[in-house]
């Protein structure tokens, strides 16, 4: 009997330091969770308090964004405007003078779109057909050295006018120029903006300069050589969109 009751005491001890330890493990994580919960609501506290730097976009991108909305609204209410359905054609050929390096077919592609571009000359209710030969101009892709060969006015270093031939200098259309890659410009709006300014001249547009500091370039501003405090812009203004033809 004695020994009976000594094995129940001996479990009774061990079931209970059983309980006790379970009992303290879980006091622990408790306490643990706690501490744990505490230092989670000082981070929240402490991150809430900073306040993270306001990142502004530069002033030339705010000015292009500005002047982009602008020309979109008015290409907009052209489009709008009762009887400018009746659109006029101009039509032009491709070719190339001298060693031509740059992709043609690229060359020409992009020459359509910045001609047709809604932003553009078309803003005045015409668009510009590609023809396999002839056409009202002849749109050329020109080695640089070749340039003066057109006109004893177009110079090796820029693009040129002359007659019926609208002068793409190849050295431009591949680089652009320090004035326009300094003032932001990319290589993509260089060329719409050159081949607009030339068609401009065919047009009967001559050279502007700069409204005012700040302000969007005319398109047909000698923007190659200086921007003269615009901004750079590839397309035409809206006192631009006019012709002689």
């Amino acid at each position: 009997m004695k020994k009976r009751w000594g094995l129940i005491g001996v479990f009774t001890v061990l079931a209970c330091g059983t309980l006790f330890t379970h009992s303290f493990v879980l006091a622990q994580q408790k306490e643990q969770t706690l501490v744990s919960v505490e230092k989670f609501s000082t981070i929240q506290t402490a991150t809430s308090s900073i306040t993270l730097p306001k990142l502004e976009e530069p002033e030339w991108l705010t000015k292009q964004k500005q002047a982009e909305a602008a020309q979109r609204a008015a290409a907009a209410a052209v489009a709008q405007t009762p009887g400018s359905s009746g659109v006029r054609t101009f039509t032009y050929s491709v070719t190339t003078r001298g060693a031509v390096t740059a992709n043609f077919t690229e060359f020409q592609s992009q020459a359509n779109q910045s001609l047709n571009d809604p932003r553009g000359w078309a803003r005045m209710g015409v668009s510009f057909k590609q023809v396999p030969t002839g056409g009202n101009f002849i749109l050329v892709l020109s080695e640089a050295s070749q340039l003066p060969s057109f006109s004893s006015g177009c110079s090796a270093e820029y693009s040129c006018r002359a007659g019926q031939y609208v002068i793409i200098n190849q050295d431009r259309w591949l680089y652009a120029t320090p004035s326009w890659n300094n003032g932001g410009g990319s290589i993509r709006d260089y060329r719409h903006m050159v081949v607009n300014h030339e068609t401009g001249h065919w047009l009967g547009h001559d050279h502007v300069s700069c409204g005012g500091a700040g302000q969007s370039a005319p398109v047909m501003q000698q923007q190659s050589m200086d921007l003269q405090g615009c901004t750079f812009n590839p397309w035409p203004l809206s006192n631009e969109l006019t012709t002689t033809r």
